[in-house]
């Protein structure tokens, strides 16, 4: 792993300002849109950051292309209550599961006016992904203790998973991710593991135990699949990201408590784009940092 960029800031993110905005500035003092407590994070295939910043309710799109910087606060008149995770379609639809107020809300990232994309039916939504095989959004339902897919029209697909211990069970699921097969991989703190389903829903793996050593979870959350189907999952009680095999072995990790470059505390959110660079939520750093997975030239 190498690290590459922390972004606590718009000022990070090297997005210059136009001519009116630098007067303004001049005018009124320079305004700085800061990262407070991410979590869900999104890259779409044009290198747009979208995360959700609960700190202040709102959702982050970081536009470099567009040279845009801009906050959505949820709809009108009502706005997000707790923003959590984020997903983006092949129409650059972003959703976003919004665990208070039981919804999940939609907005194009250009247009980005929200509107609700699932009013109910959900009791505390949290993760959420879209899985190009299938062309469906799934998201866990913590307190459910489910998983449910929904079609882009926001028509209930399936559902999977019941409250319990035991194989395709889940004890208060959080984070989701896909893997390059439409695999759906759902992080089950409470039981301390990682599950991995078709995306039909079937049971397929799991691997983990809680514990306080590496290779073993105390507070899994954030979780990613990189180019070699390696899995990256964030512990925010280790504060770390561990990285393991697709037969649950543990590889390595990276990250270590702290506030400098490259450290974390209690990280949640993760991505890892197309090209194995890594975002992860650094939630208690109010910052998002940037990791770039090295791919060992000598995997098949």
């Amino acid at each position: 792993m190498a690290f590459v960029q922390s972004i606590r800031n718009s000022s990070d993110t090297g997005i210059a300002k136009g001519f009116f905005a630098r007067v303004s500035d001049l005018l009124f003092g320079e305004e700085v849109t800061r990262v407070s407590r991410p979590y869900g994070i999104h890259v779409d295939g044009k290198k747009r950051i979208i995360f959700a910043n609960t700190g202040t309710g709102s959702v982050h799109v970081i536009d470099r292309g567009a040279s845009r910087y801009g906050v959505v606060t949820g709809p009108e008149g009502e706005g997000f209550l707790s923003p959590i995770g984020v997903t983006e379609d092949p129409g650059e639809n972003v959703y976003v599961t919004d665990s208070a107020a039981g919804k999940v809300y939609r907005f194009h990232v250009l247009e980005q006016k929200v509107v609700s994309f699932i009013a109910s039916g959900l009791q505390r939504p949290t993760g959420i992904v879209y899985n190009p095989v299938t062309d469906l959004i799934y998201v866990t339902d913590t307190v459910a203790g489910q998983v449910v897919a929904f079609t882009r029209k926001g028509e209930e697909a399936l559902r999977f998973g019941t409250p319990g211990s035991r194989p395709g069970q889940f004890n208060r699921p959080t984070d989701i991710a896909v893997d390059a097969k439409g695999g759906i991989v759902v992080t089950d703190p409470l039981n301390g593991r990682i599950q991995i389903f078709t995306g039909r829903g079937a049971f397929v793996a799991a691997f983990g135990q809680m514990g306080n050593s590496s290779g073993t979870f105390a507070k899994p959350k954030g979780v990613a699949v990189d180019s070699s189907g390696n899995l990256h999952v964030c512990d925010a009680l280790f504060d770390t990201v561990q990285l393991f095999n697709v037969r649950g072995e543990l590889l390595l990790s990276y990250g270590t408590r702290g506030g400098e470059r490259g450290e974390l505390w209690m990280p949640s959110g993760l991505y890892i784009d197309g090209g194995d660079a890594i975002y992860v939520a650094d939630t208690y750093n109010d910052r998002i940092q940037v990791f770039q997975y090295l791919r060992d030239v000598t995997e098949n």
